[in-house]
């Protein structure tokens, strides 16, 4: 019967070549079949016991399904041939890919194709079960398909929601920097109105004050007419009808006097109902802006404080009533970029006295960030008898030397620029003072509680690296930024008290002194020394000094200028070069934050050219593509300085709106352009990422077959890094430099520029003052 059932080959076949068969095929078998599955067969066909499924599938040596259909294998191989022709007619209803593997023979599920080792009715029974357990299977992979779809589609749907979403924030993201720019417009025109309702105070006052003259003068006429009455009554005596005349002529004078007072009330009332309408007309008009800034407020979730500013706006009004004097106007001094003290409106009090050792007649405490204070006045000195007090505020001294009038602003100086200022005064001196004792008792509260050590605060750029000294001196790097909070610290002299700054926030680190600017390193006009350093820097790796000349002779920027100083030697027997350098220690800096995608320029120019569009190829990135412009479009922006940078050919040109265009979609502007184009950016708050990337013979042969297809040499390479680099310490922004030896291709040149610029973007912008 097994002959009959059997095909002709295996018919053939022996026990010894089945189990051959099987075994040539026991990998094949062991890595596709799992015995959870053959098991229900091979007990019907009682070549496995119930014993042996339990060993099979819950024996704790076999780890893995592999090593259970082996030793599956290996007790089917004690059953002689019937254990090889039931596995493989299992292997024919459950894996018939496999069996036709194995046996070279497509599968069937005829009765004729099966043994005796189990009865029909049996082997009906089974195959029944077995078919219904795969459609069972099959309708459960359906569900599963169809669960997975409408995840799939739900999922797509969630996408499209906040694709939908993303572009409303950024609508109501563009928005809402319109209605920024919208409000800082509004705080523009209401500080105009105030400088000119504060204008038409002072006429008023001045007018007020020159009435007051003429009614003083019209008195003293009266006076000078009621004694000539009296002498008159004295010479016409004691007659009735001179006496009528007398008073007749008294009473007709008082009417006079009593009608100009009438005109003159009438006058002043006039112009105070016509004041007040104007004052209630503005405040009408004030408010009526109030409330449109309230209600865009409200539409778009701003918080802008128009209270605090209406509020400031009428506390200034009213007070300029009581304001005599108009603020001194500021003579042209150098431009500063630290942050000026709090510049208060009220009544400035000019005294003169003899301010011969003026120091030693009085001490000053504050800074730039507070306002220089008067601390403590000598008793018996010159300062005290003229009455200067604790307290005040030192806006501006006068003094004379020399024969010549000088004039020094302090409202906004440092404190050793105040000591410096007041040590220069001799003889006759003026002393501008404002009171404001309340910011004087919180900056002595501040002091006393060590939340602060001065009214000083600055941010400096290293131009040269300092190391540690003795005394907690600390030690910097070049190009690093400090925050200067004291000028004059105690127990030291020409140093500063400084604290290094966190390049992502504006947060103190590590603090302590530094040599303040003279007396760090400061080489006028020395030429040859400057060169030496130059090479020396060029024989080290790290940047050991940054060159900076200020393009004229004179005063160091962070320091007061004297009005009248002339940059011409005082000594006439000393002759000066027209042109200097000076190796400043350190820069004034300020920071900005930019609040999108800075652009992207690469240096050197040759080598930009190459990576440029590798890098505009990236998701986040964009190549900055140039203009076509007419004649008259391209004369006005010209005007206007909107042009970076004009292409070769043709009116190409690459304007300040196609970088604006590219910052606006949240992306990164790839610059093909030069340096020139720094500056022009920074006018308009852009500040783009500068990245430098070094080069040396050996790093130019690896780019040689990209520089060969742009038609460049590795020769033009080197000669565009010598040119550019000397550049770079001129801009007044920082910028970072790749080391030619931490790339080996342009593949990773590219990723670590990648990296570079998402740490470029999180840090703080430094800009310092244009001094060229």
């Amino acid at each position: 019967m097994l002959q009959l059932c059997l095909s002709s080959r295996q018919t053939e076949m022996g026990e010894e070549e089945l189990w051959e068969l099987i075994n040539d095929n026991r990998h094949r078998i062991s890595l596709g079949v799992r015995p959870c599955i053959v098991i229900p067969y091979l007990r019907q066909a009682r070549v496995l016991t119930e014993m042996d499924e339990d060993e099979i599938l819950s024996c704790h040596n076999l780890t893995n399904r592999c090593m259970r259909t082996s030793y599956m294998l290996d007790l089917l191989r004690t059953q002689g041939r019937n254990g090889a022709v039931a596995l493989l007619e299992s292997l024919m209803i459950h894996y018939p890919t496999l069996y036709t593997q194995v046996t070279g023979r497509k599968p069937s599920t005829e009765p004729s194709r099966f043994s005796g080792l189990i009865k029909y009715s049996e082997l009906t029974e089974y195959l029944v079960r077995a078919v219904t357990g795969m459609q069972k299977e099959l309708q459960e992979a359906r569900c599963e398909a169809g669960r997975m779809s409408a995840r799939c589609a739900s999922l797509e749907l969630e996408i499209g929601q906040i694709m939908e979403q993303e572009e409303k924030s950024r609508c109501l993201q563009s928005e809402n920097e319109r209605m920024q720019r919208y409000l800082c417009s509004l705080q523009r025109d209401v500080t105009k109105l105030k400088d000119e309702k504060c204008d038409l105070y002072i006429r008023y006052t001045a007018a007020i004050e020159e009435q007051s003259a003429v009614n003083e003068r019209l008195h003293n006429l009266n006076l000078q007419v009621s004694d000539f009455h009296s002498s008159l009554f004295c010479t016409l005596g004691n007659s009735e009808m001179h006496r009528k005349i007398f008073f007749f002529l008294l009473l007709l004078d008082q009417k006079q006097c009593l009608s100009l007072q009438v005109e003159q009330l009438t006058l002043d009332c006039k112009m105070h109902q016509q004041k007040s309408t104007m004052i209630q007309s503005q405040m009408r008009e004030l408010q009526a802006e109030r409330d449109q800034v309230r209600n865009c407020q409200q539409s778009h979730h701003l918080n802008f404080p128009v209270c605090c500013l209406l509020k400031h706006f009428n506390a200034s009004l009213f007070a300029s009533h009581l304001t005599s004097l108009p603020r001194t106007l500021a003579p042209p001094f150098l431009v500063r970029s630290r942050p000026k003290a709090i510049r208060v409106n009220g009544r400035i009090l000019s005294i003169s006295f003899q301010g011969e050792e003026l120091l030693r007649q009085l001490t000053v405490v504050g800074g730039n960030k507070t306002g220089v204070f008067v601390h403590q006045v000598t008793e018996g000195s010159a300062a005290h008898t003229v009455g200067i007090s604790n307290g005040a505020q030192i806006v501006e001294v006068k003094y004379e030397q020399n024969h010549k009038a000088l004039k020094m602003v302090l409202e906004d100086s440092t404190l050793e620029e105040a000591m410096w200022a007041l040590g220069q005064v001799t003889g006759l001196c003026h002393l501008s003072l404002r009171p404001r004792q309340d910011d004087y008792e919180a900056l002595l509260q501040q002091l006393r509680s060590c939340e602060t050590s001065s009214g000083d605060s600055f941010y400096v750029r290293v131009n040269m690296s300092l190391p540690a000294g003795p005394g907690g001196t600390l030690a910097v790097s070049c190009n690093d930024i400090l925050h200067v909070t004291n000028t004059q610290p105690a127990g030291t002299e020409d140093m500063w008290y400084a604290s290094q700054v966190h390049p992502c926030q504006l947060l103190d680190l590590q603090s302590g002194t530094v040599p303040n600017y003279y007396s760090s390193f400061l080489i006028p006009g020395n030429i040859p020394l400057a060169f030496q350093i130059c090479r020396v820097v060029a024989q080290n790796k790290q940047k050991a000094v940054r060159i900076v000349s200020t393009g004229r002779l004179g005063r160091n920027p962070l320091w007061v200028s004297v009005e009248g100083e002339k940059t011409k030697s005082v000594d006439s027997g000393t002759k000066t070069c027209s042109s200097c350098v000076t190796l400043m220690p350190y820069t004034l800096v300020t920071p900005h934050y930019p609040p999108i995608c800075r652009p992207v320029l690469l240096l050197p120019t040759v080598l930009g050219r190459i990576l440029d569009k590798k890098l505009a190829g990236w998701q986040g990135f964009q190549l900055c593509e140039p203009e076509v412009l007419s004649s008259s479009e391209h004369t006005t922006r010209l005007q206007r300085s909107e042009i970076l940078e004009e292409c070769e050919q043709g009116r190409c040109c690459y304007t300040l709106q196609s970088v604006e265009k590219v910052m606006k979609k949240g992306i990164h502007c790839v610059l093909p352009l030069g340096l020139d184009c720094v500056r022009r950016l920074h006018r308009s708050e852009i500040f783009p990422i500068i990245i430098y990337v070094g080069q040396t013979a050996r790093s130019a042969r690896k780019l040689r077959s990209k520089l060969q297809r742009h038609g460049q040499s590795e020769d033009q390479l080197l000669a565009c890094s010598r040119s550019e680099e000397p550049l770079l310490d001129k801009l007044p922004c920082l910028y970072h430099t790749v080391a030619p030896d931490s790339w080996c291709d342009q593949t990773s040149l590219l990723t670590s520029l990648r990296t570079i610029i998402w740490e470029e973007q999180k840090k703080i912008v430094w800009v310092e003052p244009d001094l060229w």
